[in-house]
């Protein structure tokens, strides 16, 4: 079944009452289940954000240790810009014992208060490896600022694998899409000249 038709069906079916199905399916789900759910969510709009914000504050109440779904619901929530997160995202930094937690708990701090001292929090990951790094670049490019985009041209310009260096740029095509004026700072940067014959395309 193609995933449009899952959607559909979903939504005839259930329409709201799915939402406690989608948060328990959360537990397990692979990204395209998960791109499911979050499209679902999305269509549901209001409602759904009202459902799923309660289920945060009884899932934060607890005081569960590395609640995966929790993570899901912070990113799905801020995603709908529900700012009554904002007061427990950074409480939610002592519940993870996994580092790769925090970078997602940023980006989600990052999304809804604007503020870009989480930029320079996540910047602090660029020097790890592997999920923790990878998380940290994706999120920089969360909000199209100055700053964050000289985080990633300065890390693109270090010895860096290629993977890395793909990674980096894919964050700063987003970064540019938002805010296309920061191309000025692309071609000033000692990294410039590289990056601009890649996104020659973006520059006309």
């Amino acid at each position: 079944m193609k995933r449009e038709d899952v959607i559909q069906r979903i939504l005839e079916e259930k329409g709201v009452n799915a939402i406690p199905i989608l948060i328990d399916m959360m537990e397990d789900a692979d990204t395209e289940t998960y791109e499911i759910i979050t499209d679902i969510i999305d269509i549901l709009g209001s409602d759904a954000k009202k459902y799923l914000f309660n289920e945060f504050m009884k899932r934060f109440e607890k005081n569960s240790f590395d609640d995966v779904v929790m993570l899901y619901l912070i990113d799905v929530l801020s995603n709908l810009e529900c700012k009554e997160l904002i007061p427990y995202l950074e409480r939610m930094l002592n519940m993870y014992s996994d580092e790769r937690a925090f970078p997602l708990i940023l980006e989600a701090l990052l999304r809804l208060t604007k503020d870009e001292k989480y930029i320079d929090i996540l910047a602090t990951f660029l020097d790890d490896t592997g999920d923790l790094q990878e998380l940290a670049i994706m999120a920089i490019s969360e909000l199209p600022t100055q700053k964050g985009l000289k985080y990633l041209l300065d890390k693109y310009i270090t010895n860096i694998s290629k993977s890395e260096k793909a990674l980096i740029l894919d964050s700063i095509q987003k970064i540019l899409f938002k805010k296309r004026d920061l191309i000025n700072d692309v071609k000033k940067h000692p990294a410039g000249e590289e990056i601009s014959e890649m996104l020659e395309w973006m520059l006309k």
